[in-house]
């Protein structure tokens, strides 16, 4: 998790970080095109690894705390951190892409889902996919400069188990753009911590709601330190913008919108 004080960025750092922000939707676009039956979670992560060798770009995941690849590849019960490996994709798959790059000095980072094939080939999986993503962009409403985060994270929530879904209670935003992985931790649902969480303006943000069907806690398997997989063995989404708290508003520097 982020230690130390919430950074908030100068003019200078905020344009770099929006640059790095614009080269990582060209990427994540990139891998978006590419996610259909047939191709491996290793052939996504070589696309990945040419676009960031093409553009003299660097990894914010790889070796990060020691993971060991550029993407982060979660396959249907793998919710999030899914190491890529030789899995082929197939029809009705839900896939997770969570894709963090760096420019010049300064951290980007998103993440979206995608029904492989087309949304009919899993229809709950496709639903749960938009709720999530809608949560996002309908909780950005309650994000201003000077209001607590509780808002949001409320919002996100209530959206979510509306819904007849669930949240993934350990799983946080947090800030971005200095470090993979800055204070504060922006929470998915309501948490007293959220209640003494300020937005301020020049602030960097991730908010990235990540839920399931039914589960709404994670756990690891026996095979790696990483992968983090629904308790119950159900289907698990993630959609995240990174974005950036301005004087009147906000800004979305980075993410499938």
């Amino acid at each position: 998790m982020a230690k130390g004080e919430i950074i908030i960025k100068t003019k200078e750092q905020i344009e770099n970080i929006r640059k790095s922000g614009q080269y990582l939707n060209e990427l994540l676009y990139l891998i978006k095109d590419n996610c259909k039956a047939g191709i491996s979670l290793m052939d996504l992560e070589n696309i990945a690894q040419n676009f960031i060798d093409k553009n003299n770009l660097k990894w914010a995941f790889k070796w990060y705390n020691g993971f060991p690849a550029n993407l982060c590849l979660s396959v249907n019960d793998c919710v999030v951190h899914g190491i890529p490996d030789d899995y082929v994709l197939k029809n009705g798959d839900l896939l997770k892409v969570d894709c963090g790059i760096i420019y010049k000095w300064w951290v980007s980072d998103s993440a979206f889902a995608v029904v492989i094939w087309w949304e009919m080939a899993n229809p709950l999986a496709h639903e749960l996919t938009m709720v999530t993503k809608n949560a996002l962009d309908l909780a950005l409403e309650k994000v201003w400069p000077w209001k607590f985060s509780y808002d949001y994270s409320r919002e996100v929530y209530n959206i979510v188990k509306n819904k007849w879904f669930n949240i993934i209670k350990s799983l946080t935003g947090h800030g971005v753009g200095v470090k993979v992985h800055e204070k504060p931790n922006i929470y998915n649902r309501p948490h007293p911590e959220s209640k003494n969480i300020k937005f301020q303006p020049w602030m960097v943000v991730c908010f990235e709601p990540i839920t399931a069907i039914e589960s709404s806690e994670v756990v690891l398997k026996w095979n790696n330190n990483w992968n983090l997989y629904c308790k119950k063995w159900d289907i698990g989404s993630h959609w995240e913008y990174m974005v950036l708290i301005t004087e009147d508003g906000y800004e979305i520097l980075s993410g499938i919108v």
